[in-house]
């Protein structure tokens, strides 16, 4: 397969490589001097000489803080979230949910996180129902409305063990759910019933997401090799060899789709553009940072999924590194040095991100320049975020959803919603639906 483009120019600025889950408790932020110490979490004294400028260090056009006022576009009210990442773009913009939000049910949706696997997989909620696959590769079907269960099945296949099958993800196209397994399969069910429509086996095991469009089913295995499947039949339709297995963080993420092109993370950072039809490359970017240090070497995995809005795709790694690129030639935009592993959230102008440091980040799409930071509350490990309402929520380890203003960052309002979140939270039908670590799942209408 033909390579058009490979281009991995890194920007030129970091304090420092960025330690996975390192957390340092410090203030919000308010000038320009000390944004990048903000988002970075560096403490080291450095003497600069001459005119400081850059809000972050890194290449792009920002030269100060962000000029743009946050305008938060009209809430859509959207009665599914059909893809890992709501759509096959992954850009939701700002979704309808109510100002005052109470428990509607809460249900155990199978197994949750074990010593022998982690639940990474984001529900579904297509059709009036909602679809989890736990950390033993079942799935669950439930009532969206009252939390009653509809059916369930195990993906586990004859002679196998499901005790570590952990990982994989669930799509749809409405009339079907596509789950990718550990076991190096992707399955085809029937969305009413649950009853298999067809089954694929491939070489390396798929720990991460499909994303379902346009009658095609595209995922990547941990060998770091991309695939088409139809939707119909389950037949390849490409296929691109990857770098090979690497390691990278746990985390579960899936491609973006738009306009023809599939952007699909890899675990060794690389950020690469296929044709959907035809699956010929058509860019490859690597989101490492260029001075990411040693202990973040084996880490550049993207496990926040790519976002593509307005012709541009946002993607961050664990390694050091987010950026902006176009989405059609894979020119880059901007790139700042920073850490995250939760998928960036664009609405209006901006994009949203939780960095490594625990905090919170409104980013200028158009410049990469920063808005406001904020260090996000109690400390822990947050997921998300989304926007409902025109607000930003995201959960944390600790058991608490909180809401903030995206036109400032301030926390808004913080629940106890008990045990642990990893997994970020889902919205449809007026409703926000969260999974905890032991895989109950909540609904707040």
């Amino acid at each position: 397969m033909t390579t058009v483009r490979h281009n991995k120019k890194f920007s030129k600025a970091a304090r420092t490589g960025i330690l996975m889950f390192l957390a340092l408790g410090l203030t919000a932020c308010s000038t320009a001097n000390n944004l990048i110490d903000k988002v970075t979490g560096s403490t080291d004294e450095v003497v600069i000489t001459g005119k400081r400028e850059a809000v972050l260090q890194g290449s792009g056009q920002a030269t100060g803080l962000a000029k743009e006022p946050v305008v938060v576009p009209v809430a859509i009210t959207n009665a599914s979230w059909a893809q890992p990442g709501g759509v096959p773009s992954n850009a939701l913009q700002n979704l309808s949910l109510g100002r005052s939000l109470s428990r509607v049910f809460t249900v155990n949706a199978g197994t949750g996180s074990t010593s022998s696997g982690r639940l990474t997989a984001m529900p579904i909620v297509v059709g009036g129902r909602i679809y989890v696959l736990d950390s033993q590769a079942s799935v669950r079907a439930f009532s969206a409305s009252s939390g009653a269960s509809v059916w369930s099945v195990s993906l586990v296949p004859g002679g196998k063990d499901g005790e570590g099958a952990f990982g994989g993800g669930l799509a749809s196209n409405g009339n079907q759910i596509f789950a990718t397994t550990a076991f190096g399969e992707v399955v085809a069910l029937n969305a009413a019933t649950g009853s298999e429509i067809w089954r694929k086996k491939f070489p390396a095991p798929i720990k991460t997401a499909p994303t379902v469009a346009n009658g095609q089913v595209f995922f990547v295995t941990v060998a770091n090799e991309a695939y088409a499947l139809t939707t119909t039949s389950g037949d390849q339709l490409w296929q691109s060899s990857g770098a090979g297995e690497s390691a990278s963080a746990i985390s579960n993420t899936s491609p973006a789709v738009a306009s023809g092109i599939v952007v699909a993370p890899h675990t060794n950072g690389d950020l690469i553009a296929f044709s959907a039809g035809g699956g010929q490359r058509f860019w490859n970017e690597n989101l490492a940072s260029s001075r990411a240090g040693a202990s973040v070497a084996n880490l550049n995995a993207i496990a926040g999924r790519p976002v593509i809005a307005g012709g541009q795709v946002y993607a961050i790694s664990n390694a050091g590194r987010m950026a902006a690129f176009d989405l059609k030639s894979g020119a880059e935009i901007w790139s700042r040095e920073f850490s995250g592993n939760q998928t960036p959230w664009v609405s209006g102008e901006y994009v949203f991100v939780i960095s490594q440091k625990r905090r919170l980040v409104a980013i200028e799409r158009r410049t990469g320049a920063v808005k406001w930071v904020v260090d996000l509350p109690g400390g822990g490990i947050w997921a998300g975020p989304v926007m409902g309402g025109g607000r930003l929520l995201a959960v944390s380890d600790k058991g608490v959803l909180a809401s903030f203003s995206p036109q400032t960052g301030k926390t808004i309002n913080t629940r106890e919603v008990g045990d642990e979140f990893y997994i970020a939270p889902v919205i449809a039908g007026n409703t926000v639906y969260l999974l905890n670590n032991d895989a109950n799942l909540l609904a707040l209408r």
